[in-house]
Parts: C-alpha cells; structure tokens; sequence
C-alpha cells in the first residue's frame, strides 16, 4: 500500500497562492506518482473566485473533501498562522512575507509544523530571526521567548 500525502491548499482559486498550490502539487504528483498516494483538500483563499481549473483537468480527479485517515505526509500551502498538524508528518508551505520580521501568530504557526517551506532565502532568514519575549501577564516578568524552533 502507498504511503498517503495530502495537500490542503487552494488549488481552485485564482489567487497567488492558488497558482503557487498548483505548481507545487503537479511538481510532487511528476516526483512521487508512482511512490505515493496523492489527494488534494481544496480550500477557500479568503474571498477569491473559485474554479480556476478546468472541469475536466485530472487534478480534480484528486480531490477529497474529509479525511478517512490519518495521512502519512500533510501539506499545508497558506499562510503560517493557519498551519495545523494533521499528519504524521506535517509540512508548511507559505510565501512569507518580505519584511523584516514575522507576526508572532505566523511563528507560532511555524512551530506547529515539522518543517515549513517559505519562497525566499529573505523570508527563511527572517521568520529564523524573528523572536517575542514571553511575559506572565499578572507579574509582568519575562517568562521565555517566542522563536522558531522547526526547521524552514
């Protein structure tokens, strides 16, 4: 039985992020086809228009709308602050952002992650040098600090 990969994305929309879902997973279905089981959970991006693919384009033929198990490698293509584990293995995908450091949700979501792909050396750079302090709010004391802790 093939190991099962699913990619949570919005493949469907014409959005950036809808053409940067539809490289990556016809990039992973020419490398792992054969090796892999490879479905696709279309999402919503925001209020964009949906059925940007043809209605007979084979990508359609890998869409689920639930999932029936646990799959063995997850793909999350958004931004990071909506990253959920939903696998054994859990993989981020996200633009970034081309500024100098990352919302503290987005490093959060980061660390939700086994490993989050980012565009950029530039995003790379700052969501890894990016950190908060920790305050206790009742003693106002620095209890730890907010950074990334998995591999981007």
């Amino acid at each position: 039985m093939k190991p099962t990969c699913v990619v949570s994305c919005p493949i469907d929309t014409f959005s950036g992020y809808g053409a940067r879902s539809r490289d990556f997973v016809k990039s992973l279905i020419n490398l792992k086809d054969k090796e892999w089981d490879i479905k696709i959970m279309p999402q919503r991006w925001g209020e964009t228009p949906w059925n940007c693919l043809d209605k007979d384009d084979p990508l359609r033929q890998r869409f689920i709308y639930q999932l029936q198990q646990k799959p063995d490698v997850w793909f999350q293509i958004t931004i990071p602050e909506e990253f959920q584990p939903v696998g054994h293995n859990n993989i981020g995908v996200t633009a970034g952002i081309e500024s100098t450091i990352f919302p503290s949700s987005w490093i959060e979501g980061v660390n939700r992650m086994d490993l989050t792909l980012v565009s950029s050396k530039h995003s790379g750079n700052v969501c890894n040098n990016t950190s908060y302090d920790k305050i206790n709010s009742q003693t106002n004391q620095k209890e730890g600090e907010l950074k990334c802790e998995k591999p981007v």
